[in-house]
């Protein structure tokens, strides 16, 4: 796993644009409820136990594990379990994304999703898009791993790696003054008493020490 990767706060891949949050919509991927009507919603818990069940019936009975489960990150701006993964009952952060990164046969994969208000209903739509490739690959194993290759161009070095650090901080600067300067202005903007949140000052955060890192061992 490259350690740009972070569960949290969320580390969405470079190579896929963002959804607006006025485009934003509310997911429909509860159960539900006992009389049968209506839909409760799906909690964080639900939602990322769909996304391991869904990325450990990859591998069949007898073969060895091809998503290995300590390559699974799900990326989001949730806090974190002792075990790395999202914690349910939070309130919902302003970003709501979600990355699946992971390894399919060795290979770097990343499945993101904004398109939804809720956490959870962002990460259940990246377990509906696995189960998707699953069936997929059940009629055509050549086309699955064609739609494969795009998520995995988005898990790619280039794509999640050093240059994130230069989209959060708005500057393609090489000199670290000036990055710092950048670095002051975004903490600013990001600050929750200036219409930030605490999502956005901690990826600000962790953009400044990737910086500092990459910059001071060129």
């Amino acid at each position: 796993m490259a350690e740009s990767i972070t569960a949290s706060p969320l580390c969405w891949p470079m190579g896929k644009s963002r959804t607006l949050a006025e485009d934003r919509k509310r997911g429909r991927f509860g159960k539900r409820n006992a009389s049968g009507w209506g839909l409760q919603e799906l909690s964080v818990s639900e939602a990322r136990g769909r996304v391991i069940e869904v990325l450990d019936r990859f591998t069949k009975p007898g073969q060895p594990y091809r998503v290995p489960s300590d390559t699974i990150v799900l990326s989001t701006n949730l806090s974190l379990r002792n075990d790395g993964m999202p914690r349910s009952g939070q309130r919902e952060p302003t970003d709501p994304g979600v990355a699946v990164y992971f390894k399919l046969d060795g290979r770097q994969q990343c499945i993101p999703c904004d398109v939804y208000t809720r956490v959870a209903d962002n990460i259940a739509a990246v377990a509906d898009c696995l189960e998707s490739l699953r069936t997929l690959e059940r009629h055509d194993a050549q086309l699955m791993q064609a739609a494969f290759t795009g998520f995995a161009q988005l898990a790619s070095p280039e794509a999640s790696g050093r240059a994130l650090w230069r989209e959060v901080l708005s500057t393609n600067s090489n000199d670290l003054d000036e990055i710092r300067q950048a670095y002051r202005r975004a903490i600013k903007r990001a600050h929750p008493d200036h219409g930030g949140s605490s999502e956005q000052f901690a990826a600000v955060q962790q953009a400044w020490a990737k910086a500092q890192e990459e910059i001071g061992n060129d």
